[in-house]
């Protein structure tokens, strides 16, 4: 009996450390958003894809979005570049990895697309704050 208790006791410890210890990673599978930078770097390795994680540092000050979205289903991940107006850096490397700019885009931004890829890159520059959006949009659809 005694033998038993001290075994049920132990398993239930490790049951709840191994709760405790996936738990931030359960509510990051579910979460439909999250803004982080990189030095959150559990969220930043969960939700940054590589293309965004090698992309050029244009400035020292920039940080991370990711969204779910439902309904016509889509992630979108981006990194969103202050005191930048500058994307020469940012057009070298997407060509640098295969990438094309598209001659239309649905939005105001420049628009690039891998063939390889379910990808699409859209290169926002916005003059009002001197900032810079990279997203990367991500649906089954395309």
């Amino acid at each position: 009996m005694r033998n038993s208790l001290k075994a049920l006791c132990i398993l239930v410890v490790v049951a709840v450390a191994a709760f405790a210890y996936a738990w931030p990673y359960i509510q990051m599978e579910f979460a439909g958003s999250a803004h982080y930078t990189e030095r959150d770097a559990r969220e930043y390795d969960f939700y940054t894809p590589d293309i965004l994680k090698k992309m050029p540092r244009i400035t020292e000050r920039y940080d991370f979005n990711y969204s779910n979205i439902t309904g016509p289903a889509a992630q979108v991940w981006s990194i969103n570049f202050y005191g930048a107006n500058d994307i020469n850096q940012i057009d070298d490397y997407l060509i640098s990895i295969g990438y094309v700019k598209q001659s239309t885009c649905d939005i105001e931004a420049d628009c690039w697309h891998a063939p390889a890829s379910k990808e699409v890159v859209t290169v926002a520059k916005f003059a009002t704050d001197t900032s810079i959006s990279v997203q990367v949009y991500l649906s089954p659809y395309r």
